[in-house]
């Protein structure tokens, strides 16, 4: 209690430790908004991206018995 400042006000603590927590959770659901908002964003993003590289991929010519590199196969 004596790291909470706000228990430490005589005839606070009911109220402002409802108080901070209602802000908290309200600043917590704005953070969640944006975090899943960025997650979808970023996931449009490398389908996109993915798809671009597919499209160039699909479209190079190959030479006749020539081996071709797979970029998808997880090596780096």
């Amino acid at each position: 209690a004596a790291a909470d400042p706000v228990s430490m006000v005589p005839g606070s603590l009911e109220r402002g430790s409802w108080c901070n927590e209602h802000t908290i959770h309200e600043r917590l659901d704005i953070i969640e908004e944006k975090v899943i908002k960025t997650v979808e964003h970023l996931e449009s993003e490398v389908k996109s991206l993915l798809n671009i590289i597919s499209e160039t991929v699909s479209n190079i010519p190959t030479v006749p018995e020539t081996a071709l590199t797979d970029m998808f196969d997880g090596q780096y």
